[in-house]
This record gives structure tokens, sequence and C-alpha cells, in this order.
């Protein structure tokens, strides 16, 4: 894929906006990985372009910008737009079409971080220059299919979107549950402790209920008591005193 004579931008690969991927190490300079998109899907080897789109990537590493800028889109007359984004180790590069958004750019880009680090962040360290591109095209193309075009990442975008919504309602649901969980949980503890109060209440009420049995016992005790003693103090005199008159008339 040779830029145009005349310095055009050429036209996007396979219908897609991005014609390069490219991984590097910023301590050494070494492009560990890369991959330049196929004119067509059938996964046809490089066009030619790809040292031209290459020497875009020595460009950025030798310019010190990465130092300046950790994220930074470059427009090329030549190749359309550069993206990079950077960590303390690592560089990514795309380059696209300079209609493919800089937001859907960085978004291919921490796509492709996490991908390849993912699957050979073990080899970065001691890679050869573009040891890794023949292992890493898989993951390369499997980016690509997400993000190859503004209308793929609007549909990951999309179900991204639909992703978070089904999350946010499983959520509400699970804090459903668990609320409802909370509410059982505090009836059952209500349950239990009225049970409790209410076996406290019979028991009171039964010792209660013996408390005042044993009161009416003994005050029916007392009363009978009083009533004997009234007795006796009523019938003894009168019987005496019949007796004594009952004497009298005898003599």
């Amino acid at each position: 894929m040779d830029p145009p004579a005349g310095g055009g931008i050429p036209p996007p690969p396979d219908g897609g906006s991005v014609y390069y991927l490219a991984v590097a190490r910023l301590h050494d300079r070494v492009c560990v990985a890369d991959f330049v998109v196929p004119p067509s899907g059938d996964g046809a080897a490089a066009p030619a372009g790809g040292d031209v789109y290459a020497a875009k990537l020595r460009k950025v590493l030798d310019s010190g910008r990465v130092g300046e800028h950790a994220r930074l889109t470059i427009t090329d007359a030549a190749v359309g737009s550069i993206h990079y984004d950077a960590d303390p180790s690592l560089l990514y590069m795309a380059i696209t079409t300079p209609a493919y958004p800089q937001r859907a750019a960085f978004k291919l880009l921490t796509a492709a971080r996490e991908a390849f680090e993912g699957a050979h962040g073990d080899g970065v360290s001691g890679a050869k220059e573009r040891g890794l591109s023949r292992p890493a095209r898989g993951v390369f193309r499997g980016v690509l299919d997400r993000y190859g075009s503004v209308a793929q990442v609007d549909r990951v975008a999309a179900v991204g979107v639909q992703v978070a919504e089904v999350q946010a309602v499983m959520a509400s649901n699970i804090q459903s549950v668990l609320r409802n969980a909370e509410n059982l949980d505090t009836l059952l503890d209500r349950s239990d402790a009225m049970r409790g109060e209410a076996g406290a209440f019979q028991r009171s009420s039964v010792a209660v209920k013996k408390n005042m049995w044993w009161k009416n016992t003994r005050l029916t005790v007392v009363v009978v008591i009083l009533l004997v003693v009234l007795a006796a103090i009523i019938v003894v005199p009168l019987v005496t005193v019949t007796a004594t008159a009952t004497g009298s008339m005898a003599a």
C-alpha cells in the first residue's frame, strides 16, 4: 500500500480506517511488533508501504515527543493521522485515515495494549526487532475486527452501553434481593423476639397466677380463722352465762 504519487493519502485498506499498528520498546527504541493492514481480509502478505509506516514510527521514537507527550495525534500529509499512546516502557502507535476520530484511535490503542500485553507481555523485554510481529498478528487482527472502522467502534460502544445497562439492572436486582434478605432476617429476628417475649409473658402469667392463688388461699385461711375466733368470742360467753343461769335455777 504505497502512498500515491504526489504525497496524497492512500485509500483505506479493506474498507476500514486503520493502516498500521505497532508496539515499540522505549528504552532502546526497538519495534517489537508491527502489523500493516492488508488491502483485503484474506490474510495476504503485507503490501508495499510497510517501510513507509515503519519510518514514521522511527521518526516518532527519535523525535523526543514521547517524553513530552505520552499521548498524541499527529497529522501527516503523506500517510494520514498518526496516533500514539505510551507508558513508561512501551509505545503503541496506529496510523489511520484523517477521518478516523481521535477518540476511536485511543480506544483502539487501549484495546491493542490490553490484548498484546495479555498475550505477549512476557516476551517483550527480550524480543528482537519485529520479533513478535508474526506471533502477534492474530492479536492485531482481533483488535481491528472491533476497531478497524468508525462503524465498528460505534458498534462496540453500543454493545458496551448495553452491557453496562444489563450490569446496572443485575446490580439493582442483586441489591433488591439483598434488601429482601435483610428484611426477611429482620422479620425472623422480630419473630424470634416476639416468640421469646410471648414465652416470658406466659411464664410471668403463670407465676402471677400462682402468686394470686397463694394470696387468695392465705386470705381465705385468715378469714376462716377470724370467723372462728369471732365465733368463739361470741359463743363462749353465751355458753358460760347459760350454764351459770341454769345452775342458779337448780339451786
